[in-house]
């Protein structure tokens, strides 16, 4: 993430609540909004290619760069395949992570819904990264991942596949934290 948590010097228990926080406000302020609705939304992302760098089209003539966006809707992979696949590059899974940063965070955004599918997808790439290559792509401590990957893992409408992944990625924290008080 960034340095946010450093500035305001938060605990684990706190990031916990904020994190605990954000998935339940909806819930709370819009009881009537189904969690099939974000289940949906999270499909429609994860079906959906990694979009293209923005400072890579930058460099392309100005008559190419319509193009850039259709070929690579046409030609790159679903962001679920991606996830997935233990022969993904590292460099792409905090392409993901940063894409969905970039989407929760987005102004235009209105809707917890989205903000909550983000933060899925944003930490669904954390864990792919963890899981296939036991790389670290983020400045959170393997002790706040490991709740925030339970917290995700007790979402009913997150899908069962990406619930696993996160429970092996919050395992893989776990043999982390055991390997760090072994010492």
């Amino acid at each position: 993430m960034d340095n946010n948590s450093e500035i305001f010097e938060l605990t684990r228990e706190q990031k916990t609540r904020l994190f605990d926080l954000g998935f339940k406000k909806e819930q709370a302020e819009n009881p009537h909004i189904s969690d099939s609705e974000k289940t949906d939304l999270l499909l429609d992302l994860l079906a959906i290619p990694l979009p293209v760098d923005p400072s890579q089209v930058s460099d392309l003539p100005d008559i190419l760069r319509p193009l850039c966006q259709e070929l690579t809707s046409i030609s790159g992979e679903p962001l679920a395949k991606l996830l997935f696949d233990s022969n993904v590059d590292v460099s792409a899974f905090q392409q993901i992570k940063d894409y969905a940063k970039d989407f929760g965070t987005s102004t235009s955004l209105k809707s917890d819904i989205s903000r909550d599918v983000a933060l899925t997808i944003y930490y669904a790439a954390i864990a792919s990264a963890l899981i296939f290559h036991d790389s670290k792509i983020t400045k959170n401590s393997y002790e706040d991942l490991v709740h925030s990957f339970e917290s995700l893992c007790k979402q009913e409408w997150i899908s069962k596949d990406l619930i696993r992944h996160f429970e092996k990625a919050r395992q893989q924290c776990n043999k982390k934290l055991n390997a760090e008080e072994g010492k």
